[in-house]
């Protein structure tokens, strides 16, 4: 492999991490694919300002609403320029909610019924962006997200405007990756 695929198969491996440690919530397989000056933009609408705010979200959420199994990631395209690199992707995140406040979101509503599910899941289908240097933070050459933006995703049946195709017309949820 060249030092870009390299790059890639790391950045990939850190993002799995990522998306992995999502289940459960497990804070400590989550914190070693951040930096510590991490900025997230997450789902639920609100912005997370350091690593440490992304810990006590998790265990925020641990009480309320919590991925009980990996996500569906699809359409994963990474970027390599130098030390710098973006990956973008779209995906559905099963919870199970735990507590009647849920996400805590009003723009996540988990007991809304514009959300799919799947026996006692909500499917949150998302896109992202990840940011992420050739820095740990700590001033090493390691691959970490410095930053992480997701969104809610347009339903698969919604007609995209200007166009009037829906994402099961253009077939874009496949190939699916699972996040373990």
């Amino acid at each position: 492999m060249n030092r870009i695929e390299q790059d890639e198969a790391e950045i990939r491996r850190v993002h799995r991490e990522w998306w992995g440690s999502n289940v459960g919530l497990d804070v400590e397989r989550m914190r070693v694919c951040f930096a510590p000056q991490y900025l997230m933009w997450n789902l639920n609408g609100h912005p997370y300002y350091s690593l440490d705010e992304k810990v006590a979200l998790f265990r925020y959420y641990r009480e309320h609403m919590v991925p009980t199994e990996p996500p569906e990631l699809w359409d994963i395209r990474v970027t390599v320029d130098g030390d710098m690199a973006y990956l973008t992707a779209e995906g559905i995140l099963p919870v199970t909610v735990t507590s009647e406040e849920g996400s805590g979101s009003s723009l996540i509503d988990a007991m809304a019924p514009r959300y799919e599910r799947r026996g006692d899941q909500v499917l949150f289908r998302f896109r992202e962006t990840s940011v992420f240097r050739r820095d740990d933070g700590e001033g090493n050459a390691v691959w970490r997200i410095w930053h992480f933006h997701c969104s809610p995703l347009a339903p698969e049946d919604e007609p995209r405007p200007g166009f009037g195709d829906t994402a099961r017309e253009r077939g874009c949820r496949g190939p699916v990756e699972t996040m373990n």
